[in-house]
């Protein structure tokens, strides 16, 4: 039977052919899509909730499939990214995207030899790695403020500076479309660094070994992607994996160096913790590098948390919270506070958002920006709603992505990484991960589950 698999897969490909459409600024064509795949995934949620029969998924496995050909092909006809020169995408890189087409289209095979289903997945990662290192090397300098801190972070960590303590050029000046806030600035600079160390820490090594942090965030992409697939093994998970890889505006997200593929890796290796039946100390240690990979990531926390076998996992995971947070805010409170968090509440409403709070404005006028605080609300609902005990792991994937959309369709700045992270949470929720004593899993093959022995001929 088609279940909420296919629905959030659904939901997932409607917010990457948004992010294709807009590069998830304002658009009325793409604002509907991720308005309909938030539906979508609250939906999914209380389906969920309320069923645990096994499902066919066959459906999800399709629309998976789908999204990635889609990517792919947009890979293969557009230009992936936005400052570098679409001469860079004529040679190689073209010619790796249609190996990945050739590569995907070995899902579709019924019968395949036990290494070549082996293989195809770990082919997909290696292309993937080609194509990121093409776009990376043909927009070397991209113009965004993202990149200039997290490059000026990592160089003053190298020096023995405090990132937090430390000042950034204000590459936008007085006349960008949302300035920083006065009480920010310190004449052209930006006194503020906006994200949290594990940010600086994971990109430090790639910023030393290659000058640019953005080949963490390729490496961080790849492994959350080999994550998802190994948490919800089979075909599904492959497939949920893939489409994180290969849709649309993944490269866009690698080119400007947005911190998403690091909140999605931890997502997902506290997933896959759980799904293997990890030590409760693993786990715990998972959970925390999520809680400190962002700011909202309270909102994809606490479903995991209820999922979690051992609740002294949680210790764990505080232990390992603070252990990240402690070294950089006692030398200087002030500006771990600024960056981390003033930041974030003195910046505006940005009115080319994706969302309906930007729609409000525009049909409206200012005065109801308020109802992006309707963002909060939904995605504590969801939370709400699901709040339990205890919660199969499903459910939690699950109740994280529909959250986070909540969140972000009325959020007063939803961009083309959040909603990018929405679309990797929504494929992981149609993967459905579970723990090892979960029923076994459907074949795509065959389309039966898996172990079946058909019934001798003519019975």
């Amino acid at each position: 039977m088609t279940g909420p698999a296919a629905l959030f897969a659904l939901a997932a490909l409607a917010v990457a052919l948004a992010l294709q459409i807009s590069s998830g600024t304002y658009d009325e064509r793409a604002l509907a899509l991720v308005t309909l795949a938030t539906i979508a995934a609250l939906i999914g949620v209380v389906w969920r909730k309320r069923t645990a029969a096994l499902e066919n998924p066959v459906a999800a496995q399709a629309v998976l499939g789908a999204g990635c050909a889609a990517g792919l092909a947009c890979h293969l006809f557009t230009t992936p990214t936005y400052y570098a020169d679409p001469r860079a995408f004529q040679g190689g890189f073209r010619w790796f995207a249609l190996i990945s087409l050739v590569v995907l289209s070995a899902y579709l095979c019924i019968h395949l030899r036990a290494s070549l289903v082996r293989a195809r997945f770990l082919l997909l990662l290696l292309c993937f790695v080609f194509l990121g290192i093409v776009v990376l090397r043909a927009s070397p300098r991209p113009w965004i403020d993202v990149w200039v801190f997290q490059q000026g972070g990592a160089d003053a960590l190298l020096h023995g500076a405090n990132p937090y303590s430390a000042s950034y050029p204000d590459i936008y000046g007085p006349n960008a479309l949302a300035p920083y806030a006065p009480e920010l600035l310190q004449g052209q600079r930006v006194a503020a660094f906006p994200y949290p160390p594990l940010t600086l820490l994971a990109g430090v090594p790639a910023f030393a070994a290659f000058g640019d942090v953005r080949y963490a965030l390729l490496a961080l992409t790849v492994a959350a992607a080999w994550l998802i697939a190994r948490a919800a093994p089979g075909n599904t998970g492959e497939l949920a994996a893939a489409l994180v890889l290969f849709q649309p505006r993944t490269m866009f997200v690698l080119e400007q160096a947005w911190t998403e593929p690091l909140v999605l890796f931890c997502f997902a290796l506290t997933v896959y913790a759980i799904a293997r039946g990890a030590h409760w100390a693993l786990v715990g240690a998972a959970l925390g590098l999520l809680v400190a990979s962002k700011q909202y990531s309270l909102f994809l926390v606490v479903p995991l948390a209820f999922a979690m076998p051992r609740r002294r996992s949680l210790w764990v995971a505080a232990a390992v919270l603070l252990a990240l947070l402690v070294p950089f805010a006692l030398p200087d409170p002030a500006g771990f506070w600024r960056g981390l968090v003033r930041f974030h509440f003195v910046q505006g409403f940005r009115a080319d958002s994706l969302s309906l709070t930007a729609l409000g404005v525009r049909l409206a006028g200012p005065s109801v920006q308020a109802i992006a605080l309707a963002g909060v609300v939904l995605g504590a609902a969801v939370l709400a709603f699901c709040a339990r005990r205890r919660l199969e792991l499903p459910l939690a994937c699950a109740a994280a992505a529909a959250a986070w959309a909540g969140v972000l369709i009325w959020n007063k700045q939803s961009f083309c990484n959040y909603w990018w992270l929405c679309s990797a949470l929504l494929a992981l929720a149609a993967a459905s991960p579970s723990g090892r004593t979960a029923a076994a899993p459907f074949s795509l093959a065959t389309a039966v589950p898996a172990g079946y022995t058909p019934p001798p001929a003519g019975a």
